[in-house]
């Protein structure tokens, strides 16, 4: 499942939220057209037309896809949503059914992916720490979960 995905069944989905994955490359135009899709068939949104045309927006640029975006994300605070993306990326992992040691690799890709985050100091492989990666990487999850 995609972080997306995994975000959206969290329900910590946001029109901003969307917008800083978008930005980063962490969702595909597919996704956020189902996503408005989904909004559409909500009772909040059945009257916004913005939502209307990002739903049929495959013919849109990616400028135009992130304008009308932006337009419904409002204000956003980048610090929460980044946390909100670390936590979908770190429960993919999780739940993955690959090897200990492809965890703890993808594990380290998100830790430079998110630019070292303080608080994943003790999931990296060079951490000081006296606990496993995946252990810390279990703590963090928990950690963030509490805070959403």
């Amino acid at each position: 499942m995609s972080p997306f995905k995994t975000l959206i069944e969290l329900g910590l989905m946001s029109w901003s939220t969307a917008v800083l994955g978008f930005r980063r490359g962490w969702v595909e135009r597919n996704e956020i057209f189902d996503y408005a899709i989904s909004q559409l068939a909500s009772d909040d949104n059945t009257e916004n037309m913005d939502v209307a045309v990002i739903a049929g927006g495959e013919y849109l640029s990616n400028e135009e896809l992130l304008g009308l975006m932006l337009k419904q994300a409002g204000t956003s605070d980048d610090i929460s949503g980044l946390d909100k993306w670390r936590l979908a990326f770190l429960l993919n992992v999780e739940m993955s059914g690959g090897s200990d040691e492809d965890k703890v690799s993808r594990l380290q890709e998100i830790y430079a992916g998110f630019d070292y985050p303080e608080d994943m100091t003790s999931c990296s492989i060079y951490s000081k720490g006296n606990e496993s990666p995946l252990v810390a990487m279990h703590n963090l999850v928990k950690a963030l979960r509490g805070r959403f």
